[in-house]
């Protein structure tokens, strides 16, 4: 079910430190069918390695338990969409793509970002994603999938059955989600074209620490990137890091431009700001931040339940159930609103807390709203206000 990683995943160093144990979670995405259903739970805790930075788990979970039926759905939210436009037009901008390019999307999920390619550009492409229950919603989007993790073996298969040369791969929100990473990048390199580009997109460890961003801590997350490991993995792949941006979205992103070309200044310029990320002291006052936050949440909500006030939550999401999971919340919420079809009537795992849709809010709205979806909450809170809602919003991080 799960191995233990003793070593860092980038560089192999055995220097790994502890920083953060948030105890014992269920798996976020493995949504219960019944509230008093027992969620098998595993240790939770993150380790920096000293070397080069990178922050990792201490377990990694079989991938085919995690992803090989994926509940979570990119298209659902607008604003993904609407981030997904802009990186379709920057890439037509900056690298000339046209009808006749070929774009493959790595863990593409629903065609999130497909689907804006085909509209901006209107190239060739395939989504290459695990999850056998996105071919359906894929195809009705016209969109091919090849139903497979990403890694050598993926790649010959694209070689063998004559695809054609990647003029563009991009990667964005699976990176962090891959054990193997030289492999990831080493099976890229394999397919692209000699002017072909890899572009990885992913939360970044700065924004994480900065920020407090601790319930994005979870078992889908095995490592929390900054430029410097990146620069690190692609020594002796013949690829380099070209140039490195940084994106609003989730809290805090880089995009990272991976190929054979010249590098830009903006990637010197990222690695600089980010030695002072090596000293273990800024991760040891950030798991101290937490476990502040944990608590105050907690007593804050038991507090309002206690003299009467209705709370719910919107947004059965990953980083929602690592907080209520920390919180030790369960009957304290009311439900949790959510848009994705798979996951409504189904339980929150370690909580119980039924998964509802949107007519429950509007038949029977809560006091307060605890927006767990952080990262969306102006769309969210905009949605709920134009659907009637007239209570407060709870805002846990990053409010």
């Amino acid at each position: 079910m799960y191995k233990t990683k003793t070593t860092c995943r980038v560089c192999g160093n055995e220097n790994l430190k502890q920083y953060i144990d948030l105890g014992q979670l269920p798996l976020s995405n493995n949504l219960m069918t019944k509230p008093d259903e027992v969620a098998e739970r595993f240790p939770l805790q993150v380790y920096l390695c000293e070397d080069c930075g990178l922050s990792q788990l201490g377990i990694v979970i079989d991938p085919e338990t995690l992803f090989s039926h994926y509940v979570y759905r990119s298209s659902i939210n607008q604003g993904y969409k609407d981030h997904c436009r802009r990186m379709a037009k920057q890439m037509w901008e900056l690298y000339g793509l046209h009808q006749e390019s070929f774009h493959i999307d790595i863990a593409g999920n629903d065609g999130a970002l497909l689907n804006e390619f085909k509209e901006v550009i209107g190239c060739r492409s395939l989504n290459i994603d695990p999850a056998q229950n996105m071919v359906t919603i894929c195809e009705a989007k016209g969109i091919r999938q090849f139903t497979a993790f990403w890694g050598k073996e993926a790649a010959q298969h694209l070689i063998n059955t004559l695809w054609p040369k990647a003029d563009l791969i991009t990667a964005t929100n699976v990176f962090a989600h891959v054990d193997n990473v030289k492999e990831f990048i080493e099976a890229a390199a394999m397919v692209l074209n000699p002017t072909g580009v890899l572009v990885l997109e992913f939360p970044y460890l700065i924004d994480f620490i900065e920020k407090g961003e601790f319930d994005t801590i979870y078992f889908e997350h095995l490592s929390y990137f900054s430029i410097g490991p990146i620069v690190k993995l692609c020594n002796g792949t013949g690829l380099k890091v070209m140039r490195v941006e940084k994106q609003d979205i989730h809290g805090g992103s880089v995009r990272v431009h991976i190929g054979y070309g010249e590098v830009h200044e903006s990637v010197k310029e990222f690695v600089l700001k980010e030695y002072r990320y090596r000293d273990i002291t800024l991760y040891q006052d950030f798991a101290a931040s937490a476990k502040e936050t944990i608590e105050s949440f907690g007593l804050m909500v038991r507090t309002l339940v206690s003299n009467g006030a209705k709370v719910a939550g919107f947004a059965a999401s990953a980083k929602g159930n690592t907080l209520l999971n920390c919180a030790g919340l369960s009957n304290e919420l009311q439900y949790i609103v959510d848009e994705t079809p798979e996951k409504i009537g189904k339980y929150s795992p370690g909580t119980g807390i039924e998964i509802v849709s949107m007519a429950e809010l509007q038949s029977n709205p809560p006091d307060y709203l605890i927006i767990l979806s952080w990262n969306f909450a102006d769309a969210i809170k905009a949605k709920c206000i134009e659907a009637g809602y007239k209570g407060e919003f709870i805002v846990p991080i990053c409010g």
